[in-house]
């Protein structure tokens, strides 16, 4: 066992907790979208909030044992600099799109049981929302590639631009009146 291995293992442990705090934010945002009454915002928004902590410690473990790695074993590598990069940019996507959001819905969520506000279920259909969540989704998936197939700097960033391609084409349908508008509803 050497410390390579051991940041190895905490470097996927990361990713494994990031993955799994993307995959409730899809569960959760559907059902929040949904919700008819306070109590099951309430509910939705626990889950949602609870993704904050373990989020942010899954993002905060790749970044340190990424760079840990990157500076002893692979200096220099195109791809290992672009997906730290595109981690910085998934984590500040989530706190600046979803978290700000998520944050203000709880704060406008009337502390009495009963039906939801017109004006809160505006806010909990926001369409950036789901966007913002496909969107990190699909970089998340264009870091794993570039990590598992480690290609130079062109072959990184031509597969990172597909991942944002990718996830701006899987968020459009989250804006349903300009989906519509394009005819592809």
């Amino acid at each position: 066992m050497t410390p390579y291995t051991i940041a190895l293992f905490l470097h996927v442990t990361g990713a494994l907790g990031l993955f799994v705090a993307i995959g409730l934010e899809w569960i959760s945002l559907p059902r929040l979208r949904r919700a008819a009454s306070v109590e099951q915002a309430r509910t939705w928004l626990g889950v949602l909030g609870s993704l904050r902590p373990s989020g942010a410690s899954s993002a905060l473990m790749l970044l340190v044992t990424g760079i840990y790695m990157m500076i002893t074993t692979w200096r220099g590598a195109a791809w290992a600099g672009i997906g730290l990069l595109a981690l910085v940019l998934i984590a500040a996507l989530g706190a600046a799109l979803n978290g700000r959001r998520v944050r203000a819905i709880g704060r406008a969520l009337p502390a009495e049981p009963g039906p939801l506000p017109q004006a809160l279920v505006q806010q909990l259909r926001d369409p950036v929302l789901v966007f913002s969540a496909r969107l990190r989704a699909a970089l998340a998936l264009g870091v794993v590639f570039i990590m598992c197939t480690k290609p130079e700097l062109a072959g990184s960033l031509t597969a990172m631009g597909a991942a944002l391609a990718i996830g701006l084409v899987a968020g459009l349908p989250a804006f349903p009146a300009r989906t519509a508008a394009l005819g592809t509803e």
